[in-house]
């Protein structure tokens, strides 16, 4: 536009009636000056307060009124820098659009800085501040000045300074919105299902008009200065759950403007892919220097590029895991990767590419808006999906060996190099000093290193097919357009074909028994069954020839064991179908007992357990458990004491018995299938799965949730705040009606705990209300209330929460709150109807319940029957104030409850909810 805004328009299909709009601005907390440290996120909180055309909270109630969800619909983050608002918006509801441009419109140039809401905000900041603390909070304040050394960069995290912004002024807010909030630093972006033309004219007519500044301060891009030194950090905190080591090695930003460019980054990604494959591998073994390790290079900052080596280390292998991951770039240097790697990664690239290319039609608006945001951050361009995969075809096949390798010797270099190290604090383990870590370098430098040997299993993955069954029974479920089918061995498949994704198809399985079925003896390791028995690969390939061996196929499969049922979950393209069929049979008829896998994961179980007890989020989760559970001995939490308890044996054979019989077992497939292609695999892979004539069902392990009030106070860590779990629950009548009112009672009252304890009282960022209704193994609810507070405030926002579950009790929700709630839940279904995952779950689930299959398509008289009176009387049945559990964290020590004055917390560009 003539005053420098740049606008993105793009007609998109998907998801149907929908569009996201972006307001970007190229501002964040790098730009705000000593005494404005916090302004950048503080403005952005302000724009939900008040803006010339809508009060306070006005335009939150709107957008919630046309069935928008606070949070996941109506969103900000501010970064380093930029600022993003983001707007989720119906296009099926005239006007909506136009008034969702303008709501951009004035969070762009009309934010009302009233002096009232600053007071009313302030606390709302910090206690987003309190939310951010803790041990990964206190390792960065360590690291990140090394980080960033020499940049102001280090001095200018998002979240800010809390005593700047204790002291805010709404003066100080508006200068800062006035010096960077500037059509020439702003892009409106807009993707979605509408008429593109219509679309610009409403930009146009909503941004045109806001004036350009008459001498616009200089945008600065601050610097990340170099260093010929290596840097190193070691940073220890007594509540950290892990060690890491990490090499970070920090370039100069490389355009990415030409073709060229395009070029070098697909041997970039040639590279990562292959060495990662390496460090994954080394990762399965029992003695693995590392418990997890990764290899990756892109955007660090507007003004630095990064590679990074890391690696999660067992608390004593640190060195040992910055050694091994020095090797594996020296071995790629000295004798680089193989014609064999190399050809799966090629494999695995293409095939990426082309799914992304087959699924272009069918692009969700937000990623697309995704791009557009950076294009205008960071000048890049945005190739179509046909220019990409043209470019990939082109470039990827004839990138050689010798290129990708030459990569090893040009990222880790002798300038530039930070070394990081993060631990917990324990007094029986000495962590290496700079000397050693630097001494680490030179001992890989002057070894000698070994070639690296592809081991590759090229075998079929099922030497001998089974002998197909058949389809014994076919009927259609026309209305929902389901087909399902009964195979001679009793297994049932629900076949739905879709054509919401071009290229993708889901499935699952289901069967029940569970590690309800297990004994007490042999629960323990029932419960990792099937995470082990996947750990061990399936037929005659270990895990890693098993991912070999899938190169270049976008299929992939794993099984599950949970309390009630067992099954089987994958997804495909579809013309790797036959490929996920076979694994779901390997899954099932032949898991590997791989006792190399079992003792590696062992090792990365005992390293995190082994921390674990240090965490106070994890003992407020242990302690809800346990205490939800009335101390049953089947809800306890896997401790390091128990961890040798583990039996590979036990646990296989369990999971065997679980899969012996596929009898019992029904299949949902959902996505782009033909029901006549897809039936002859589905007689062969499914039908010729084993079956004795089992008809099994879960137990009642009986597990059940105390009666009365019952609260627990867990008192670890040593922030100053406190976390509050409230858990309303008891016994039920299970119906669809009712699950639809714990519904709209759950997202009712989590709108009133946002006014009460975030907007009126200013107690916390945010509270969440999650409802549940179940039937197995036997009718319950909960209504489960989290929120996080200063812990001298506890007791009052727990009181306000009881308040508002007695309001709702006695007068029930307003007509008002009852339109947006069924808007909400309309629009909703209306989402949910367009994904394969929603149908996938929802056969599953009215299978499951013995409910018609063409129910599904009407759920919405169940909306249209919640009133305010419906509301009210569900909450005098699941917010039962005689009947709930409470757990608290608080700090170990009441000392700990007065908050450092003035420091900062370093959530850096995490999204922020409004």
């Amino acid at each position: 536009l003539p005053n420098g805004l740049r606008y993105f328009v793009r007609r998109n299909a998907r998801p149907e009636r929908r569009a996201e709009l972006r307001l970007v601005v190229d501002a964040g907390s790098v730009l705000e000056r000593d005494d404005e440290r916090g302004l950048a996120h503080f403005v952005e909180h302000m724009a939900f307060n008040g803006t010339r055309r809508f009060e306070r909270q006005e335009l939150v109630r709107y957008l919630e009124s046309v069935g928008m969800r606070f949070g996941a619909d109506l969103n900000a983050y501010t970064s380093f820098d930029e600022t993003v608002y983001q707007l989720t918006l119906p296009t099926d509801t005239a006007g909506v659009l136009d008034r969702g441009l303008e709501i951009l419109g004035e969070w762009a140039h009309a934010i009302v800085f009233d002096s009232a809401e600053v007071e009313r905000e302030r606390p709302v900041v910090i206690e987003e501040w309190r939310l951010g603390q803790g041990a990964e909070a206190r390792l960065r304040d360590q690291q990140l000045p090394l980080i960033f050394q020499g940049s102001i960069y280090a001095e200018r995290l998002p979240i800010g300074d809390t005593a700047v912004v204790r002291r805010a002024s709404a003066g100080d807010l508006r200068r800062f919105y006035e010096r960077w909030y500037r059509p020439d630093l702003m892009a409106v972006v807009a993707v979605g299902d509408f008429d593109p033309a219509e679309m610009e004219r409403s930009i146009r007519a909503h941004f045109a008009a806001i004036p350009a500044p008459a001498d616009p301060a200089p945008r600065p891009t601050p610097a990340v200065p170099g260093h010929a030194e290596t840097l190193v950090g070691v940073a220890t905190d007594d509540e950290a759950t892990s060690t890491s080591v990490s090499v970070l090695y920090k370039r100069d930003p490389e355009p990415a403007r030409q073709v060229g460019d395009y070029r070098r980054q697909l041997v970039e990604s040639l590279y990562d892919l292959m060495l990662n494959a390496r460090l994954y591998e080394m990762a399965q073994r029992p003695d693995a220097p590392f418990l997890g390790a990764g290899s990756s290079k892109g955007r660090f900052l507007r003004a630095r590029d990064a590679y990074s080596l890391g690696a999660v280390v067992d608390d004593t292998s640190v060195v040992r895991g910055l050694e091994a991951l020095l090797t594996e770039a020296a071995r790629v240097d000295r004798h680089g990767f193989t014609a064999t790697e190399l050809d799966r990664a090629r494999q695995d690239l293409l095939r990426r590419m082309e799914m992304a290319f087959a699924e272009r039609e069918k692009t969700m608006s937000g990623a697309h808006a995704g791009r557009y945001v950076d294009a205008f951050l960071y000048d890049e361009p945005y190739p179509s999906a046909e220019d990409a995969w043209t470019l990939h075809r082109r470039f990827v096949p004839e990138i050689g060996l010798e290129e990708v390798n030459a990569l090893a010797r040009s990222y880790i270099g002798d300038s530039n190099l930070v070394v990081l190290v993060t631990a917990p604090s324990r007094a029986d383990v000495r962590l290496p000093d700079e000397a050693a870590l630097l001494a680490t370098f030179a001992r890989v430098d002057a070894g000698t290193v070994a070639e690296y040997e592809d081991d590759v299993n090229d075998a079929a993955l099922v030497p001998v097919p089974p002998a197909p069954g058949r389809v014994v029974e076919s009927r259609l479920h026309d209305e929902v357009g389901v087909t399902e089918w009964t195979l001679s061995n009793g297994v049932r498949v629900l076949v739905k074909p879709t054509t919401f994704r071009d290229d993708q198809v889901l499935l699952s399985a289901t069967s029940p028994g569970g590690t309800s079925l297990a004994s007490d003896d042999e629960l323990l390791s029932a419960s990792v069954a099937a995470t082990v028995a996947a750990l061990g690969g399936a037929g005659e390939f270990d895990q890693v020839q098993l991912e070999k061996r899938l190169a270049g196929t976008a299929a992939s499969a794993s099984p599950r064991i949970g309390l009630l049922d067992e099954g089987v979950s994958g997804s495909a393209s579809p013309r790797d179908l036959e490929t996920l069929f076979q694994l779901v049979h390997l899954h099932l008829t032949a898991p590997r007992e791989d006792t190399s896998a079992f003792r590696a994961f062992q090792a990365r179980a005992r390293s995190v357990l082994e921390n674990r007890v240090r965490d106070p989020e994890s003992a407020l989760a242990d302690t809800l458990q346990v205490t939800l559970a009335s101390g049953h001995p089947r809800a306890r939490p896997l401790t390091l004491d128990r961890l040798d308890e583990l039996d590979l044996g036990t646990a296989m054979r369990f999971y065997r018995d679980r899969f012996a019989d596929a009898g019992d077992f029904t299949f949902a497939i959902v996505g782009t299938v033909d029901t006549a292609s897809l039936r002859p695999l589905v007689e062969r892979w499914l039908g010729g799965l084993p079956s004795a004539g089992r008809r099994e069902s879960w137990r009642d392990p009986g597990v059940s949730a105390p009666e009365g009030i019952v609260r627990r106070t867990v008192r670890r860590g040593v922030e100053p705040r406190a976390a509050t779990r409230m858990v309303f629950h008891g016994p039920a009548e299970f119906g669809m009606a009712r699950r639809f009112e714990i519904a709209a009672l759950s997202q009712v009252l989590d709108m009133r705990l946002r006014d009460a304890l975030r907007e009126e009282l200013g107690g916390t960022y945010g509270a969440s209300v999650s409802g549940y209704l179940g039937r197995e193994p036997r009718p319950e609810y909960s209504v489960s209330v989290s929120f996080g507070s200063a812990p001298e405030r506890q007791e009052e926002l727990a009181a306000a929460v009881l308040a508002e579950t007695a309001r709702l009790r006695e007068e029930g929700p307003t007509a008002e709150e009852m339109a947006t709630v069924r808007e909400m839940l309309r629009r909703s279904m209306e989402a949910g109807m367009e994904q394969n995952a929603y149908w996938l779950g929802q056969l599953l689930t009215y299978d499951r319940l013995a409910l018609p299959l063409d129910a599904i398509l009407h759920e919405r008289p169940y909306v249209e029957a919640l009133t305010p009176d419906v509301v009210r009387r569900a909450a005098g049945r699941y917010l039962d104030p005689t009947r709930y559990v409470q757990v608290v964290l608080l700090p170990e020590t009441a000392a700990s409850s007065t908050e450092p004055a003035g420091r900062p917390a370093p959530r850096t560009s995490l999204p922020d909810r409004p």
